[in-house]
């Protein structure tokens, strides 16, 4: 099975928007790829949907959480990566990409994607890997 890591980015316009983002998480919830996701993107994730601009209340950050976390296989990265010099917070997907064995990372962060590729792990937008699979 494809085994894809996600940007934070690409958790939240998901979350906001019934856009690409959206449909490529459908395709995990279906079964079809496999998202493979950290504790520090998760947790990322709660903090940016938590901000005051998106006005979420609890219960629906809580339900988002979860519906992610049912549909994704947690790694914890052991390795620590230094790629990203001017965001180092990025790399912690990077982290979570290798550790879980992921084929693709997908972001919509310039930092991550003008890097093209990680080791053997492709990065694009959302948009092209659904292209790819023909979605």
């Amino acid at each position: 099975m494809l085994k894809i890591t996600v940007d934070t980015n690409i958790l939240v316009s998901a979350t906001i928007v019934r856009g690409n983002e959206f449909e490529l998480l459908k395709l995990a919830k279906e079964g079809k790829i496999k998202l493979i996701l950290s504790l520090d993107i998760i947790k990322e994730f709660r903090e940016v949907i938590s901000r005051p601009k998106f006005s979420y209340p609890v219960e629906f950050i809580n339900d988002e959480v979860k519906k992610i976390l049912e549909i994704s296989e947690i790694v914890f990265p052991t390795i620590r990566i230094n790629v990203i010099k001017k965001d180092v917070e990025d790399n912690k997907i990077l982290e979570c990409a290798v550790a879980g064995n992921s084929y693709y990372i997908i972001s919509g962060d310039q930092h991550l994607l003008k890097l093209k590729k990680y080791k053997d792990i492709k990065i694009v937008k959302c948009k092209e890997l659904l292209e790819e699979l023909k979605v």
